[in-house]
């Protein structure tokens, strides 16, 4: 099983930043901001909850192959008919962009970072999706300096 740690460093406004492990390459991440009024966080506007995510592949209506982040415990599920009641999100993705604005409640990561920013994301998730390849994939998701409220 291939395991990614992404160490969340700063929540604003507006964004949050991290670092994310893949092997033996540190790249950046960019998310929405932490919003938790919700089970997951908020829908289309917040980063999910820290802790371990199955990472299950997924092709993007453009063609993009992708990775779902999958939690129960945290109400984070592939798709929206696996939601309970209705409650919790889906399609929670880690694919390409470059601010927060480019990533509804996903993560995007980057092979550099500025300010609030993370560029070569496509080829960083290439690296990823190399590194995944056919095997399971987890990703764990921590906070720096504690969880924000």
């Amino acid at each position: 099983m291939k395991e990614l740690f992404l160490e969340r460093e700063k929540s604003t406004d507006t964004e949050t930043m991290g670092r994310l492990n893949v092997g033996e390459v540190t790249l950046h991440t960019v998310e929405q901001e932490w919003r938790s009024t919700h089970p997951g966080g908020q829908p289309n506007n917040s980063c999910v909850p820290a802790g371990r995510y199955k990472l299950i592949k997924h092709t993007r209506p453009n063609g993009d192959n992708v990775l779902a982040l999958v939690n129960p415990g945290h109400a984070v599920y592939h798709y929206d008919h696996q939601r309970p009641n209705d409650v919790g999100r889906f399609l929670i993705l880690l694919h390409s962009g470059n601010t927060s604005k480019d990533v509804v409640g996903c993560i995007a990561p980057g092979l550099s970072r500025s300010n609030a920013f993370v560029g070569s994301s496509r080829s960083a998730m290439r690296h990823i999706m190399d590194y995944v390849g056919d095997d399971d994939a987890v990703l764990h998701i921590s906070w720096s300096n504690g969880e924000p409220e």
